[in-house]
């Protein structure tokens, strides 16, 4: 058997733990990189540049999140799995890319109707091969995060930031505009492709269509519906800010989102890969399922919360470093968005406990009733432009934690009270480091932003891991156990 398709709990813990050292490292290098390169092109190019670009990837994130039929998710809970029933999956992905493809590019001239501006036309044009390469690598990159793989990943990682970020900021250097931000969201998917197909050792081969693969399409039918929904939710303020006000508003407020996804996307998303798998293989194990997703939800809450909710109060002159004074309305915006992120965070993991437990049509429930109260939220907001479109979101956030948490939650062994004595250490833990800092800038008024960003980051930095000392003990300040995780995964030899 393949070492990809191999499928024990035996060990599951270190597995666990090495490949969230490996998918955090791989975002850790990637957030550096998007920040390095946010720094430049903020500088090189337009707020008008960065709004034509949201304008073409607004529609084609909604249709690249279901793009795979929902495979992915269905591949990634499955207990049970072989080469022959990935390599039908494998086709229908690559049909169904290459159909997206064909039509994206058919349609990009009504987005260029739609928001008046023929330049988003040009840009998704050629932005539809996205859809191809996605295709190719879709049933690849899933095998290889349901086998926890995730040194693999970590080379193709650093490869495409590497790439892409050259890409960018060589074409913006030569004033391309907003074609930089296009060939960097090209050339990021090729490269990481090109390293993992190249890394993997796997090749599709001959198909089976047995009960296990329509269940597999089966449960990415509800995945389908989950992602269209789930994409359309978070695409709608781009859209509707874009449509309404052009692509000046629409810069500003996507350089603010961007601030606020990258914590939000380097802690969820790379968790997320890692714990789907590993939590679907405690199915039968309530109460170390109870344990894990306990001491999951207190570590990803511990990390986001102190400095997401601390951007309420230092978000000018994190967008000051970061962009320059010419983006200070985007510092307004990430004011409001910044905590959102910490919720966010803490959200995600009810997605991770419905996927892993195959309660494929709950989450599409759930999604469908988060979609609908962006939807009426941002609508409301719309009137009073990017500023308003933020506080839509953020009041939508608050007004779907606790139930989301509440609904996710039947049907396990876990009660809502296990989640509050999670969330508790959390929670106290930001209202100090947001007091903090709150103080901090009262005092500090009159320094350099730079400096007084510096001083404010060491501050959170303090006090989160006095907090981690008294939670979870001072082993947590031994390096040791990271690095000899991260070096053996990346040097053992393969099963």
């Amino acid at each position: 058997m393949h070492p990809l398709f191999e499928n024990s709990s035996r060990g599951l813990k270190l597995e666990a733990q090495r490949a969230s050292v490996l998918n955090l490292s791989g975002r850790g290098i990637d957030l550096f990189f998007q920040f390095a390169v946010l720094t430049v092109l903020a500088r090189l190019l337009a707020p008008a540049d960065f709004g034509v670009f949201a304008m073409a990837t607004a529609f084609l994130w909604i249709i690249m999140n279901f793009s795979d039929l929902g495979l992915a998710m269905a591949l990634l809970q499955q207990p049970d799995l072989n080469e022959r029933q990935a390599s039908a999956v494998f086709r229908i992905n690559l049909l169904a890319g290459l159909a997206f493809a064909g039509l994206f590019l058919a349609c990009s001239p009504l987005l260029g109707w739609f928001y008046h501006d023929s330049r988003v036309t040009h840009v998704a044009a050629v932005l539809s091969l996205t859809f191809v390469v996605s295709g190719l690598t879709g049933v690849q990159l899933t095998l290889l995060r349901r086998a926890l793989r995730f040194d693999v990943l970590l080379r193709a990682q650093i490869a495409a930031s590497v790439v892409s970020s050259v890409a960018g900021v060589t074409l913006a250097l030569e004033g391309a505009g907003y074609w930089a931000l296009a060939a960097r969201a090209l050339a990021d998917p090729l490269t990481y492709a090109v390293v993992a197909w190249t890394s993997s050792g796997w090749l599709p081969g001959r198909a089976e269509w047995d009960q296990t693969t329509k269940l597999l399409l089966r449960y990415g039918g509800y995945y389908l519906g989950f992602n269209l929904l789930s994409s359309i939710g978070r695409q709608a303020d781009s859209i509707l800010l874009g449509w309404r006000f052009g692509s000046v508003e629409l810069g500003a407020y996507t350089v603010a989102t961007r601030l606020f996804y990258f914590p939000v996307v380097q802690i969820s998303w790379p968790l997320g890969y890692v714990m789907i798998p590993a939590l679907s293989r405690l199915r039968d194990d309530p109460d170390r399922l109870k344990r894990w997703y306990s001491k999951l939800l207190r570590l990803v809450t511990f990390v986001a919360f102190p400095p997401l909710f601390s951007l309420a109060i230092c978000a000018d002159d994190v967008v000051y470093l970061v962009a320059g004074p010419q983006w200070a309305k985007a510092a307004d915006i990430l004011r409001v968005l910044g905590p959102i992120g910490a919720l966010q965070v803490g959200a995600a993991t009810i997605d991770w406990l419905m996927a892993s437990q195959g309660q494929a049509r709950r989450s599409l429930v759930l999604e469908a009733a988060r979609t609908t109260t962006y939807l009426v939220c941002v609508i409301i907001g719309l009137y009073w432009g990017a500023i308003g479109v933020a506080t839509g979101l953020a009041a939508a956030n608050l007004l779907l934690f606790i139930p989301g948490l509440v609904y996710a939650l039947k049907g396990t062994s876990i009660r809502l009270v296990d989640v509050l004595k999670a969330l508790l250490p959390c929670i106290t833990l930001m209202i100090l480091t947001v007091t903090a800092v709150f103080a901090l800038r009262l005092f500090a008024q009159d320094w350099n932003q730079i400096v007084r960003l510096l001083v404010t980051g060491a501050v959170i930095t303090g006090i989160m891991i006095c907090g981690a000392a008294l939670v979870y003990g001072h082993s947590f300040l031994n390096p040791r156990f990271l690095i000899s995780s991260l070096t053996s995964t990346l040097f053992a030899e393969r099963r």
